[in-house]
């Protein structure tokens, strides 16, 4: 089992065909399915079901695949460290979530990587859950995440506690002091947040709630509260600073269950050879919270 035959696997795994995978590793057909071949054979399974007309996954190959998908991206990882070595004295990667990157942590990254020329940043955008699981397995430094970790390769640090605002566009007209749950029906746009949100979202509109538009990230929230003239919830980590453009307003809002909290967690592996200026980035990142 080598490198080349990972790759082939995790390609026509994605892509779903061999002449496809060919051309994205620039061999022939035939190569690839050599590859392909050899691994079953290491592995004692077959990996693809094939018929004439579709390759899908067998039972082993869905189970192969998202180890096969860590041992490639190890791989990935390893090799720019070793090439960014011979250019810089540090490289850190930090990972976190779209809306965190866009609204809250842009300024402090920016700021560090001024002040600390000799030190490369590796970026990446996903779910908590997601860069946690990147973290242990060594591919992540730092992370700002929403959900409380305990492994000994980690240090946790409770940044802040957090909740969430309704916001709308600064034009927004609302004859009412404030805005009930009952409101909502008319002009809600939704964006999960997830964890303590969702359960709470669900017990002010007793579940019965059908918003006619829902997005997954904030960029489009801010679009359609803009065209639609609707109200959305973001958390006060983010909103803030939009408020402070005068991109929106904070809509004043009550229900019978309090508005939760939300924590939010600065991790750091412990075994990086860069924690010292891991530290020194920490402390950008504070700031800005």
């Amino acid at each position: 089992m080598d490198i080349d035959q990972l790759r082939a696997f995790v390609l026509v795994a994605n892509t779903k065909s061999f002449t496809r995978t060919a051309e994205l590793l620039n061999v022939v057909q035939s190569t690839v399915t050599t590859r392909i071949q050899m691994l079953e054979r290491h592995i004692g399974k077959e990996l693809f079901e094939r018929d004439k007309r579709n390759i899908k996954l067998t039972e082993a190959g869905i189970i192969f695949l998202p180890y096969t998908e860590r041992i490639l991206e190890l791989t990935d990882e390893g090799t720019k460290l070793v090439q960014v070595e011979n250019s810089y004295k540090n490289h850190i990667v930090i990972g976190t979530t779209h809306a965190l990157w866009d609204y809250v942590l842009f300024e402090a990254v920016d700021a560090f990587q001024k002040s600390q020329s000799e030190t490369s940043l590796g970026m990446i955008t996903e779910h908590s859950n997601i860069i946690i699981r990147k973290m242990i397995d060594g591919l992540i430094d730092m992370a700002i995440v929403f959900y409380p970790v305990n492994h000994t390769k980690v240090t946790m640090e409770l940044i802040i506690e957090d909740t969430f605002i309704l916001v709308a566009n600064p034009q927004f007209g609302f004859k009412k002091p404030l805005v009930l749950p009952e409101d909502l029906r008319n002009l809600y746009i939704h964006l999960d947040w997830g964890g303590s949100f969702s359960d709470w979202f669900s017990k002010i509109t007793s579940n019965q709630l059908n918003y006619q538009l829902q997005v997954d990230h904030v960029s489009l929230l801010l679009k359609f509260l803009h065209s639609r003239h609707g109200v959305g919830f973001l958390p006060n980590s983010v909103a803030k600073r939009l408020i402070s453009e005068g991109k929106v307003i904070n809509v004043p809002f009550e229900a019978n269950v309090p508005v939760p909290s939300r924590s939010i967690y600065l991790l750091k592996r412990k075994q990086s050879s860069t924690y010292s200026n891991m530290e020194v980035l920490s402390d950008y990142i504070k700031e800005v919270f």
